[in-house]
């Protein structure tokens, strides 16, 4: 209130004469707003570097592996087995022929008219025993109520072996009922695995009733109550001309870093072929080279320079909020010199592999150069980014370089926090002056109050000396 009426006693416009005087001291602000803005933009500016800095470091990594030099391709008749190979494998052509699939064993009831019709004595409890050739046991206790086909699937299925060492293991076998014609049904038996080793050796039971419908003897097929419906027989095949047996179709090994998937017999020897796959090292060096090329676009937008006009005293608004910072400064160089030094080995540099830097200081990739070298000497170009694993090699310098810039208490954090320390004290500074203006700008609005009260009493006395001085004439005329 004392604002709209400032001025009314003396008419002079003390509200403008204050706003002018309070125009004047917010002045004091402006130096600690400019270093507010270029402080924060600092801050800012080792964010967008930090950010760069960790893309170029994540593409570093992948460097790091060596199976990423190693990767191979593999190609075959899969009509006839399917491969899966492993870094370590060795390139070259292999011929593979299969005589034999490894296959699981199955026996089978004879038909019964009704699958839920029990088969078994009267007896309270039986045990039916099923024993392979790999020495394991399956024991299968069932009820009075457990004999018919169905259930004698269920409980053979749900059984668990007890292993010498007192260990649970599932059934090492499976029971379906297949319906095999009209009212005419079948217990099959089949052993889980392939393999000889797996072979069903017996099955009996001490319900002798039960045992004349699912007895069996391996070594008496002909005259066991269940028949043999498929033989268990292992894996055959040649791999270079060398006779390989395996319990399964799949052959973990069969040479170093090659595992085969068997699908089928063969009536000619197949071709195998396993090749360098180049094409992922090249994307993993092309995304490093452009996460490296964008650190220096950031660095470059960083640090741009534009000089100020003749005659003015300040700074361009287009230069980068971190010109002239040495710590991005030695951030950047502390890369550089990382490619610049050779490496131990046959290929020591970049340039070797095709792979230069251009004038503004940017990577470029010359493509037919760094597939000659990859096709040539894959193992040379793993050690140039590899090294001893540990600490040489330009991908593990690299990625401990950037770690120490962009980890926790890293050079970065060191200079942010001191940024933000300089921030919180100038927040101070500010409101300090504020508060300081404030009181000034009071004190004066307390000034001109009085000022008005006094000129309006001035002129108020003035008036009635006007006046009297008035009368005093008249009087005497």
């Amino acid at each position: 209130m004392a604002m709209s009426i400032l001025g009314i006693g003396s008419g002079i416009d003390l509200n403008e004469v204050l706003d002018q005087l309070e125009a004047v001291e917010k002045n004091r602000l402006t130096p600690i707003k400019a270093q507010q803005k270029t402080i924060n933009n600092k801050i800012s500016g080792f964010g967008k570097l930090k950010s760069a800095l960790s893309t170029f470091n994540s593409a570093t990594a992948k460097l790091q592996k060596k199976e990423l030099f190693q990767a191979r391709t593999v190609s075959g008749n899969d009509n006839y087995f399917t491969t899966n190979v492993s870094s370590n494998a060795q390139l070259g052509n292999y011929a593979v022929s299969v005589q034999q699939l490894a296959s699981s064993h199955s026996v089978a009831t004879n038909t019964i008219n009704d699958k839920q019709t029990a088969l078994g004595n009267n007896n309270e409890t039986r045990t039916i025993t099923i024993e392979q050739a790999n020495g394991q046991k399956l024991n299968v206790t069932l009820g009075k109520d457990e004999t018919s086909l169905e259930s004698i699937a269920n409980a053979i299925n749900q059984a668990k072996v007890v292993n010498e060492d007192g260990s649970i293991s599932e059934s090492p076998v499976n029971a379906t009922i297949v319906r095999s014609g009209t009212d005419s049904y079948q217990l099959v038996i089949t052993s889980k695995e392939t393999g000889e080793q797996q072979t069903i050796t017996s099955i009996s039971s001490d319900d002798e009733k039960l045992n004349s419908l699912v007895g069996f003897d391996i070594n008496q097929a002909d005259s066991s109550a269940m028949s043999e419906i498929a033989k268990a027989q292992d894996a055959k095949f040649s791999f270079n001309g060398i006779t390989v047996n395996s319990a399964s179709n799949t052959v973990k090994d069969v040479i170093p870093g090659v595992d085969i998937t068997l699908k089928a017999v063969t009536t000619t020897s197949q071709n195998l072929t396993i090749t360098a796959d180049n094409e992922k090292t090249q994307e993993a060096l092309k995304e490093w080279v452009e996460a490296f090329n964008q650190l220096q676009s950031t660095i470059s937008a960083l640090t741009q320079f534009t000089a100020s006009d003749a005659n003015s005293d300040e700074l361009n608004s287009n230069n980068g909020p971190l010109v002239g910072d040495s710590t991005l400064r030695n951030i950047d160089q502390s890369i550089r010199s990382i490619f610049s030094k050779g490496q131990a080995g046959e290929i020591s540099v970049l340039a070797q592999i095709g792979i230069n830097m251009d004038s503004n200081g940017k990577l470029i990739i010359k493509e037919n150069e760094l597939e000659k070298a990859l096709k040539e000497n894959s193992e040379a170009v793993a050690m140039l980014f590899i090294g001893d694993g540990e600490t040489t090699g330009i991908a593990n310098e690299v990625c401990a370089k950037v770690s120490s810039f962009i980890d926790s208490d890293g050079m970065i954090d060191t200079a942010t926090n001191g940024l933000n320390s300089t921030l919180k004290s100038l927040d101070k500074r500010y409101d300090q002056v504020n508060n300081s203006i404030d009181q000034t700008i009071e004190r004066y609005r307390v000034q001109f109050t009085k000022l008005d009260i006094l000129i309006n009493e001035l002129n108020g006395m003035s008036n009635y000396l006007t006046t009297q001085f008035e009368m005093m004439a008249n009087m005497k005329k």
